[in-house]
C-alpha cells in the first residue's frame, strides 16, 4: 500500500514538473536593484514555476516604455509609479492595475536648509522638468510661498547624491528614502529629510504592476500569488533572501545594498490598487490641480 502511494505521489510531482509553464515577460521600471527583490526570489525559489509561469525580466527600458510595450502586447506586466499610471490612462494608454509592490512613496525631499529657507537655493532633480515630480516640487515650494522662479533648478541626471554631497546643489528631489539617504549619510549628517506624505502630497504607491485590460484573470492571479509567496519568504528569511539575490546578480553585492536590504524588504506589500478609496481621489485631484490629467 505504501509503495503504491509513493508511486502515485511521484507521478503527480512528475506531472507538475513536466507541465508546460506559461512564458511571462515583465518590464522593470529601471535596471535590476533591491526594489525588485520579490521578482528575483520568485524566480530563484520557484514560486513562479509553482504557479505555472516561466518569468523573463526585461530591465532598463523605463516604466513608460514598459507600459507602452504592455499596451502593444509585447510584454505581459510592467512596473510603474501609481500617479504615472493615472496620467498615462488619461492620455489614452489604458492599462489594468494588477497589484502593488511598494504601496507608499519611495522618494523624499532632502535639503541642507529648512523648507522655509529654500528661496534662492539650487535644487537638483533628475526628472524631465514636467510631470508628476515637477508638480510635487512645485507644491512643496508653494506651501512655503516660494515660486519656481525663486529657486535655481539643476538637472543632475542620475548624480543626485554626488551633486548634493559635493555642495553643487542645496537640495535634491527624486531621492529614494532607502539607497539615496543611506549614501548621503555615508558623507554627511547635516541635512533634512522630508517625506512626501508629510508634506501634503497625496499618498500613492511607488510601484504597481499593470497589464493589458483583457489579460486572463487566472494568469494575473497566478502572478500575484507567486509575488505574495516571494514577499512572505523575503520577510521571514531576509538573510537567506539576500544571499539568493546577490548570487543572482553579483554586481549588486555592494556595501550599500547589503545595509539597506532589510529596510527595502519591509516596504514590500502585495495588495489591490484601491481605485475607490479617498486616497485615490485625492491623488486624482492633485494631478488635475497641476493640469496633468
Amino acid at each position: 500500500m505504501f509503495r503504491t502511494l509513493a508511486v502515485i505521489i511521484f507521478i503527480c510531482f512528475q506531472g507538475i514538473a513536466n507541465a508546460k509553464s506559461i512564458p511571462v515577460r515583465i518590464s522593470l521600471d529601471w535596471m535590476l536593484n533591491p526594489h525588485h527583490a520579490p521578482l528575483v526570489i520568485g524566480i530563484e525559489k520557484g514560486f513562479f514555476k509553482e504557479c505555472g509561469l516561466s518569468v523573463e525580466l526585461i530591465g532598463s527600458v523605463g516604466s513608460l516604455e514598459g507600459c507602452k510595450q504592455v499596451g502593444a502586447g509585447n510584454i505581459d506586466f510592467a512596473m510603474i509609479v501609481e500617479p504615472q499610471w493615472i496620467i498615462q490612462a488619461a492620455r489614452g494608454l489604458v492599462l489594468k492595475p494588477v497589484c502593488t509592490l511598494i504601496p507608499k512613496p519611495l522618494e523624499v525631499f532632502v535639503s541642507r536648509v529648512p523648507l522655509s529657507q529654500l528661496k534662492g537655493k539650487r535644487i537638483g532633480h533628475s526628472s524631465s522638468g514636467a510631470g508628476f515630480s515637477a508638480a510635487v516640487l512645485k507644491e512643496i515650494l508653494m506651501q512655503q510661498n516660494i515660486k519656481l522662479d525663486d529657486v535655481e533648478l539643476i538637472f543632475t541626471r542620475q548624480a543626485l547624491v554626488a551633486s548634493f554631497v559635493a555642495g553643487q546643489v542645496d537640495a535634491v528631489t527624486n531621492i529614494y528614502r532607502t539607497l539615496g539617504i543611506h549614501d548621503i549619510r555615508e558623507h554627511t549628517q547635516d541635512f533634512y529629510v522630508y517625506y512626501l506624505e508629510n508634506l501634503g502630497i497625496p499618498a500613492f504607491a511607488a510601484t504597481i504592476f499593470v497589464s493589458k485590460p483583457d489579460m486572463d484573470p487566472e494568469m494575473a492571479q497566478k502572478f500575484r500569488t507567486a509575488l505574495e509567496k516571494a514577499c512572505e519568504f523575503l520577510k521571514n528569511n531576509p538573510d537567506e533572501s539576500w544571499e539568493i539575490f546577490r548570487k543572482y546578480k553579483p554586481e549588486l553585492d555592494t556595501k550599500s545594498n547589503t545595509e539597506i536590504w532589510k529596510d527595502v524588504v519591509a516596504l514590500f506589500d502585495i495588495k489591490d490598487v484601491d481605485i475607490d478609496g479617498a486616497h485615490y481621489q485625492a491623488l486624482r485631484d492633485f494631478l488635475k490641480k497641476h493640469e496633468l490629467i
